[in-house]
């Protein structure tokens, strides 16, 4: 009976709420998102998307640096893998769980000393990123530790029979082996940092999530609000789309079309002007140099000198 009467009560305050709607005024707030959206995407939408991506792509990047040796130990500790440590395994996995179940606008607060002392300000984009690449990194290490155990294993028996050592195993087969789903990881945990980015905007950490509360919520900016999500849904897409198009290309080995696709990117940055472009430059660099390395190995034949 009290399942009944609180069905009954539901769909009284979902008809209620229907009834509510003026669809006139919905109609005339998407009007004027269309008409100010130009305008305010010059004044404060672009330097706010800019922002986002800035804190998006430093986080992601710093965040993989420091999940590196963390995802190579679970998956080198791990039942079955070239090392196995079960205790040392339990321990650490322990660590990084109890630090993926953190809540991250509490994490942002308690690093704020810690944003201070790395960048000299604990207010602005640039602080934002300390807290970001923290709170990703143990996402990052679960997802490295996830690639690297989907390698065929017969794949690693055969760089053992060969000689192979354990960095060898690592560096020169789990990581060339594993790199579409560490690309395919990445994706989704940049997409995932889009939104810690925005969360990140409550406090002060700049970007469309500062924009969002600050204009949207605060001001009761309803045009504003409607541009910002269209904005982050339209940049999430883009960011899916180059995504599968890395991971496809990686599983085919078709590393020259990465390269490329980088240096796109690269020429892009250059044409346009933002004077924290170099940091992406950067990082596209880095990236290319990864690709060249790829290429490298892959033209040694993995196993030519082992």
């Amino acid at each position: 009976m009290n399942e009944e009467n609180f069905l009954n009560a539901f769909f009284d305050r979902i008809s209620q709420f229907i009834s509510e709607i003026s669809w006139k005024d919905i109609k005339e707030v998407a009007t004027d998102s269309i008409l100010t959206f130009p305008q305010n995407y010059d004044l404060i939408l672009k330097p706010a998307l800019n922002e986002t991506i800035y804190m998006s792509l430093m986080s992601v990047s710093f965040g993989f640096i420091l999940a590196i040796v963390p995802g190579i130990l679970l998956a080198t500790w791990d039942k079955n893998g070239i090392k196995e440590n079960k205790i040392a395994y339990s321990i650490l996995d322990f660590i990084i769980n109890i630090l993926r179940a953190f809540p991250f606008l509490i994490l942002i607060v308690i690093l704020l000393p810690l944003s201070k002392i790395i960048v000299g300000t604990s207010i602005g984009t640039d602080a934002a990123i300390v807290p970001l690449a923290i709170g990703v990194a143990p996402y990052l290490a679960k997802t490295l530790e996830s690639a690297f155990k989907e390698v065929d294993k017969g794949i690693i028996e055969a760089a053992k029979s060969y000689g192979a050592s354990n960095m060898q195993i690592i560096f020169k087969v789990i990581f060339v082996e594993s790199l579409p789903n560490i690309i395919n990881g990445l994706t989704l945990i940049l997409i995932f940092t889009i939104g810690f980015s925005a969360l990140a905007g409550t406090v002060g950490g700049g970007g469309l999530g500062d924009i969002a509360i600050r204009y949207g919520y605060e001001r009761f900016n309803k045009e504003i609000m409607i541009q910002t999500v269209v904005i982050l849904l339209i940049l999430v897409q883009i960011i899916q789309i180059l995504g599968n198009l890395f991971y496809s290309w990686s599983k085919n080995n078709k590393t020259l079309n990465i390269i490329f696709s980088l240096i796109i990117l690269f020429a892009i940055s250059i044409i346009s002007n933002n004077e924290k472009n170099y940091i992406f430059q950067l990082i596209i660099c880095l990236f290319l140099i990864v690709s060249f390395i790829f290429i490298f190995i892959k033209k040694k034949k993995l196993f030519h000198n082992f």
